[in-house]
């Protein structure tokens, strides 16, 4: 009696992928191994981002560490799926979308064993853990590094009642002094160069002023306004006047994207992209004869919010 050598016998090799124990085979031996290395080194690369971080070398180790992270946690996954024999490529055909009972059982069948697989490896599964924790670990120094939560800040700047309106080298504006049409940037007293709190402040003859414009604070022809403008931000910073008869028209100008403001009827747009009125900073004269604020602007400065809208 002859055998015929051409018959397929059973080994291990032959069971479906995800069964029984992946390190029988050579290149399954390398892949583990390989897994382990990759998040090893995924450790000490989350580590290493720590530890630049809280010694201020974030110039250079910080995002050396954080690439090494990701790098070995990266290699560590692929030789992970290699070990487990998922680098197969498999074409899934179209069948129909009820199953059967018998492919159901196979189904549940494997992901039982699939689960033994990998939970036989518990090395793996804590390197695994430990190299996505300690990156998460130098994460949270960055993350910490964005300050608080704005909580309303945007309602709140430098000014409040009784401050008085300051020029950057604080000194206070008195009530008689400022020629007519001569624009100046200045701030609370005691914020000198605080960026949300700049003002731009302006005289102008008393009785050229709009009723509402008036209501708003100004006070004997000063009016005072946010520098911010309401489109992206940016300085507004110029004063265009054109005194040429019949009418004169004034306007303040934003240089970045030529949003124009009429400063008479309080602050609105007349062109350009900005979308409101510059706030307005409603303002009274102490006993010294100084300009000062009665309160902080009525809504938030610069553009527009998200809440606004």
């Amino acid at each position: 009696m002859t055998t015929d050598d051409s018959a397929p016998t059973s080994t291990v090799d032959d069971q479906p992928a995800g069964f029984g124990d992946n390190l029988t085979n050579p290149v399954n031996q390398r892949a583990y191994r390989s897994a382990i290395v990759g998040f090893v080194i995924a450790t000490i690369g989350g580590l290493l981002s720590a530890w630049a971080y809280a010694n201020g070398d974030t110039d250079r180790l910080l995002g050396i560490g954080i690439a090494i992270a990701f790098g070995g946690i990266g290699f560590g996954l692929v030789s992970w799926a290699k070990y487990l024999d998922l680098d197969d490529n498999v074409v899934q055909h179209r069948s129909r979308l009820r199953t059967t009972e018998e492919e159901r059982q196979d189904f549940d069948e494997e992901m039982v064993m699939t689960g033994e697989t990998v939970g036989r490896r518990k090395l793996l599964v804590a390197l695994f853990a430990g190299s996505v924790g300690s990156l998460a670990v130098a994460f949270i120094g960055p993350i910490g590094s964005l300050g608080p939560k704005p909580d309303g800040q945007l309602k709140h700047t430098g000014w409040s009642a009784g401050r008085r309106l300051v020029t950057s080298e604080g000194a206070p504006i008195s009530i008689d002094e400022g020629r007519l049409d001569q624009l100046a940037t200045v701030f609370p007293e005691g914020e000198i160069g605080r960026d949300d709190s700049q003002v731009i402040l302006l005289r102008v003859k008393p009785e050229i002023l709009t009723q509402r414009t008036i209501d708003g604070g100004s006070v004997e022809g000063w009016v005072a306004y946010s520098k911010i403008c309401t489109h992206a931000g940016c300085s507004v910073g110029l004063f265009g006047i054109d005194d040429r008869e019949p009418d004169v028209t004034r306007q303040l100008l934003c240089p970045c994207h030529q949003s124009a403001f009429d400063p008479i009827d309080g602050a609105k747009p007349v062109g350009g992209p900005a979308p409101r009125s510059l706030p307005q900073l409603p303002m009274a004269v102490d006993d010294e004869g100084f300009l000062i604020a009665t309160s902080d602007f009525d809504r938030p400065v610069g553009p527009i919010t998200w809440t606004e809208g």
